[in-house]
């Protein structure tokens, strides 16, 4: 099965490389887009990776998990996006992340995220439910 963050680009293209480890993403809106796709094949490790060193402990392995697998990860819509971009430090993506829930319900995950770069890599901070 092919998975895609929507970006219009393959997840060998797009966002892969990224949770190989071959790349870095360069903006915001590419960390939240490997992020998703992150869930999609249930790359925890990448999804903890990611997540800033203040709020990483907030993140729980089993139950990243567990949510990741539980869902069927449909699809990623970018709302907006404030800053994060190359030269930036900070940044913000509002998006909305459709799914089915364990129960095939839909789904959706609507949030505000906060990003920050530090010596030049992003990371997720946090995120308030819209």
């Amino acid at each position: 099965m092919e998975y895609s963050c929507c970006s219009g680009f393959t997840f060998a293209d797009c966002c892969q490389p990224f949770l190989l480890g071959s790349k870095k993403a360069n903006t915001a809106e590419a960390l939240m887009r490997s992020r998703y796709s992150a869930y999609v094949v249930a790359d925890v490790n990448y999804i903890i990776a990611t997540t800033h060193l203040s709020t990483r402990k907030r993140h729980d392995h089993n139950s990243i998990k567990q949510w990741a697998k539980s869902s069927t990860w449909q699809k990623l819509e970018i709302i907006s996006k404030r800053a994060g971009e190359a030269t930036d430090a900070i940044g913000k993506v509002e998006f909305k992340a459709y799914y089915l829930d364990s129960n095939k319900r839909s789904q959706v995950h609507h949030e505000d995220s906060n990003f920050v770069k530090e010596n030049g890599v992003w990371f997720f901070v946090d995120g308030v439910m819209v």
